[in-house]
């Protein structure tokens, strides 16, 4: 199986959960829940094969990647869902039942280097990419101006988001 470690933030906490720090991200057939904290303009792009319960989830930072970058594939999200979909394939999911959720994209503050709006950039780019890719969003809990944490169960599916200042947990 093949992982993607990007720096302290992706560690492994226990066997069976896995945070996914910023910009990173991981597949996994194994059935472990992957975390994702701290969700804002991020997105978290959670895929899902419902037959062979392999799973992914990303942490992208940016809508797109420019040619010759050279930076890490769950920076952005184009980049993150065509290299998740090409691992998952590779781990045994079949492709035409993989399915999306969409987790973040908020816009909380301006970021001055980026321009206004990277939030709602990186929800609009997800679901151009996944649609291009034929890949359906099945659930989403995207944009406002809270942030959000991510919990993927791959065994099951199940992902639950919680909601800064909110007091329910929504699954998706």
């Amino acid at each position: 199986m093949k992982t993607f470690d990007f720096g302290d933030d992706d560690v492994e906490s226990t066997r069976e959960e896995r945070l996914v720090g910023v910009s990173g991200y991981h597949v996994t057939s194994e059935g472990e829940t992957l975390i994702a904290y701290g969700l804002g303009a991020c997105i978290a792009i959670a895929l899902w094969d419902t037959d062979s319960k392999v799973g992914a989830l990303a942490h992208t930072l940016l809508p797109r990647q420019d040619t010759g970058l050279g930076a890490s594939s769950g920076k952005y999200v184009d980049a993150a869902i065509q290299t998740m979909l090409r691992e998952m394939v590779e781990a045994g999911a079949g492709y035409s039942t993989i399915e999306a959720r969409l987790v973040g994209g908020a816009d909380i503050f301006e970021l001055k280097a980026l321009g206004k709006g990277v939030g709602t950039k990186n929800v609009a780019v997800a679901r151009e990419e996944l649609d291009r890719l034929d890949v359906p969003i099945v659930a989403e809990a995207t944009g406002g101006e809270h942030g959000r944490t991510v919990e993927f169960d791959t065994a099951t599916g199940r992902l639950e988001v919680t909601t800064a200042h909110a007091d329910d947990v929504e699954v998706l």
